[in-house]
């Protein structure tokens, strides 16, 4: 059984879900966001937000206590999206994550 992970005092303030932090490294928001959804996988929750108006990708893995971000408006960034989605993936499923990565799954 999964337990919602503790929160910081602060979620004590109506509002509050707690921090953000803007990571500037792709390679340090996958790390990141790994940690975090294997520390609570049934509360951690993964977005991605283009604006075309922009060219702007956000990237936002949050389990209500920690929400990390990422943004990017590189192109090539873009095919490392696809990395992280099959690192979830996998992980969603119940896969190795290492066979999502050298595209076994794929």
């Amino acid at each position: 059984s999964f337990r919602r992970p503790e929160a910081p005092s602060l979620t004590q303030v109506p509002g509050w879900l707690g921090p953000m932090v803007q990571l500037q490294s792709f390679d340090t928001f996958l790390e990141e966001a790994d940690k975090l959804y294997v520390s609570a996988p049934a509360y951690t929750r993964y977005s991605m937000k283009y604006r075309h108006c922009d060219g702007r990708l956000v990237l936002k893995v949050t389990n209500d206590v920690i929400t990390l971000t990422y943004s990017t408006d590189q192109a090539s960034d873009l095919r490392r999206m696809d990395r992280l989605n099959a690192i979830f993936f996998a992980r969603m499923s119940g896969a190795d994550p290492a066979d999502a990565e050298s595209g076994a799954m794929l």
